[in-house]
């Protein structure tokens, strides 16, 4: 048996172990691929523009509820009872007094008797004088109606200021749009109101020179009546007799 000299052996083992420290070292070693860096940095790139997206639509749908929400909301307070409150004066005003009131019925009921067509030969001064008294007092009752009329919407002339003023105030601060909606329905609510103030006072002034006009006409025709009833036929004033 041959033997291996002990320097060979001492050899062999040193350059068996500079090969494994070599491998160990090769393996440690980091490569750096520059294609799968460039591919990894446009991912993040992508994921970052994705998550920016995504906050912007956040941001976009948060802010389209706050909107929504402002225009759900309605204006606190009203200014309708305002408004009913002068109406109801105003109807107050014309169905008050003694004047024939402003409607059909009654007015055509009274009319007649008031200022008749015809009159009868019977009558007699007391009559005239009666019919007469009762138109004067319808005529009366009805200028003062009108007048009345005047007084009272010259009265809310100043209440309409303050009510324009505050209207337009709360359509100024509206914050979205059934508050502004709001503010423009009482504004044309406020129009309407003074819209019907003018149509009652034209119906009360008209109805007051309707009313004096008919009576003059009437005291026409009455007169007119009485003279042809004063002298009968003629026979008692012939020439001759």
């Amino acid at each position: 048996m041959t033997r291996i000299p002990k320097r060979l052996l001492k050899l062999i083992a040193a350059t068996a172990l500079l090969g494994a420290v070599s491998v160990t070292e090769v393996q440690a070693l980091t490569v750096f691929d520059p294609l799968n860096y460039q591919q990894n940095l446009l991912s993040a790139v992508r994921a970052l523009e994705s998550i920016q997206n995504q906050v912007r639509q956040l941001q976009n749908e948060a802010d389209q509820i706050v909107r929504m929400d402002r225009n759900l909301q309605s204006l606190s307070g009203t200014v309708a009872p305002d408004l009913q409150r002068t109406l109801a004066q105003l109807r107050a005003r014309i169905t008050e007094g003694d004047a024939l009131a402003l409607k059909v019925r009654e007015t055509d009921a009274a009319y007649d008797r008031l200022y008749p067509k015809t009159f009868s030969d019977a009558r007699t001064s007391d009559d005239a004088l009666r019919s007469a008294k009762s138109r004067w007092d319808e005529t009366h009752a009805t200028f003062k109606r009108a007048a009345l009329l005047q007084g009272e919407i010259a009265d809310q002339a100043e209440l309409d200021g303050r009510l324009l003023d505050q209207i337009s105030s709360r359509s100024a601060g509206a914050v979205g749009s059934l508050q502004a909606t709001q503010a423009g329905n009482e504004l044309a609510a406020l129009q309407v109101k003074q819209s019907l103030q003018l149509q009652t006072l034209l119906a009360a002034q008209s109805r007051a020179e309707t009313t004096a006009r008919a009576r003059d006409l009437t005291a026409e025709a009455e007169g007119r009546q009485r003279l042809k009833t004063f002298l009968g036929d003629g026979q008692a004033y012939t020439r001759g007799q």
